[in-house]
């Protein structure tokens, strides 16, 4: 699956750092099994690549007595109707989501706002380094507490409403801190050195590409040990029946003494994932406690098969590899672009050319439009490396079809995910088949290899 947990707050103009909001248009730093798209939470973890029809058989939720949602398999008419309400709110979110976010930037550039920003920054500190680092907590503040109203209402109300989400408000709310603080690290960082890069050569853009390969790596590698535990546990397989089997599995496939965790997913919501994530000595391979208790072994085998194979078939090189030529063509269509709208409206922004700080809230506007447009590039190859890892995962766990369209069909009960949505909603948004055509890919697939 994807990161952990994907960025899926709406603040898009303070996105945890800029290289990782890059990153994260092209492909997640993970895979997973299930569309994380469907993963909303409020919780920020740089973890997302992604592992992300369903027959009549989905589940009704009921309430154990340890207060934890268990689902009875399969499904009651009135956790149907859930799904649909679920599914249709989920999509009209997703244009929601970005208009407003391109909103509240227009806001800050057209009222001025950013340019008081960079005035207030230059006062406390004629240093251009300390000027960039005030300027960059001030604006990352702002935006975070004008899309925290927002950002409540999704990732909080609604899960708390559809009944996924086991935080309290102050849980919820301290998590958010923790990404704030990682937004605010990184952000000071990466973004003076963009800035100072285009203030010193006309081929910024070039370097800063080129800089970015080195630390998407270091990324890819710190984010399993150091910021994915920053929000969840991750503890070796307990369960030793369990561990045995998954590690023969990764064995078959050539990956000795592989690292499997299980992290408690269950404590920020009920739904239900796996991913693989790291590069070199911090690959492993991440469950759920929600889809260890909710699936059977064999379910589980075709999961971590799948995992297995975003491995084998090197799809975190080739997510990699498409970052970095994604951030190539956004820098250069940014320089291309963004001088001649500054020329245009430099009286309505407050400021006259793109090395100004204030100019900030543009690039992000920029990269949101950009991500937007071409999101159904990038999903398109992540919907094809989808299919190849499925295809591995069932050939490699040796189960049949039919435990592979259960676990689908799972995913699509305990997560609320649409298992058929429309052509359009899959074209731009998924960066996963829909569950209905992974589950007649797999039954073809039984077929031929069988």
């Amino acid at each position: 699956m994807k990161c952990h947990r994907r960025i899926k707050s709406m603040r898009l103009a303070t996105l945890f750092l800029f290289f990782t909001f890059l990153i994260i248009l092209t492909l997640p730093m993970h895979s997973s099994f299930a569309d994380e798209t469907q993963l909303n939470d409020s919780t920020i973890i740089l973890t997302d690549s992604t592992i992300e029809t369903v027959g009549d058989s989905l589940a009704a939720a009921v309430t154990s007595e340890s207060g934890e949602n268990d689902f009875v398999y399969p499904m009651s008419p009135e956790r149907k109707d859930k799904l649909i309400s679920y599914s249709r709110f989920t999509n009209i979110w997703r244009f929601a989501s970005f208009f407003i976010g391109i909103a509240f930037l227009l806001i800050v550039l057209f009222s001025k706002l950013s340019a008081r920003f960079r005035l207030w920054a230059n006062a406390i500190s004629k240093n251009k380094i300390l000027e960039y680092s005030i300027y960059i907590i001030l604006f990352t503040l702002f935006m975070y507490l004008i899309n925290l109203p927002v950002d409540y209402y999704r990732n909080f109300l609604i899960e708390h409403e559809y009944g996924f989400s086991n935080q309290t408000a102050g849980e919820w709310f301290g998590e958010g801190l923790k990404g704030l603080g990682l937004e605010l690290f990184f952000s000071v960082i990466i973004i003076s050195i963009l800035y100072r890069l285009i203030n010193k050569t006309k081929k910024w853009w070039l370097y800063f590409a080129i800089g970015a390969i080195p630390f998407m790596v270091f990324i890819f590698i710190i984010a399993p040990v150091v910021i994915t535990p920053m929000f969840n546990e991750f503890k070796p397989l307990q369960d030793k029946e369990l561990a045995t089997e998954m590690t023969a599995l990764a064995e078959k496939a050539g990956i000795h003494n592989p690292d499997i965790y299980k992290v408690d997913g269950f404590k920020q919501s009920n739904k239900i994932n796996a991913y693989f994530i790291g590069m070199f000595g911090t690959k492993r391979i991440v469950l759920y406690d929600t889809i260890i208790k909710n699936f059977t072994t064999d379910e589980l085998k075709f999961v971590m098969a799948h995992e297995i194979g975003h491995y084998i078939k090197n799809h975190i090189w080739y997510g990699l590899f498409s970052a970095v030529l994604m951030i190539f063509v956004i820098c250069w269509s940014m320089n291309k672009l963004l001088h001649k709208i500054i020329g245009r409206y430099r009286d309505k922004f407050g400021f006259d050319r793109l090395g100004n700080i204030a100019s900030l809230p543009l690039v992000m506007l920029f990269i949101s439009i950009f991500s937007f447009i071409t999101q159904p590039v990038t999903n398109g190859f992540s919907r094809i490396m989808e299919y190849q890892a499925d295809r591995f995962g069932l050939e490699l766990s040796g189960v049949t079809d039919e435990v592979a369209v259960t676990a689908f069909d799972k995913l699509s009960v305990y997560n609320l995910s649409d298992p058929d949505p429309a052509d359009i909603i899959e074209f731009w948004f998924y960066s996963h088949p829909t569950l209905k055509k992974r589950m007649a890919n797999v039954r073809e697939i039984y077929k031929e290899i069988n």
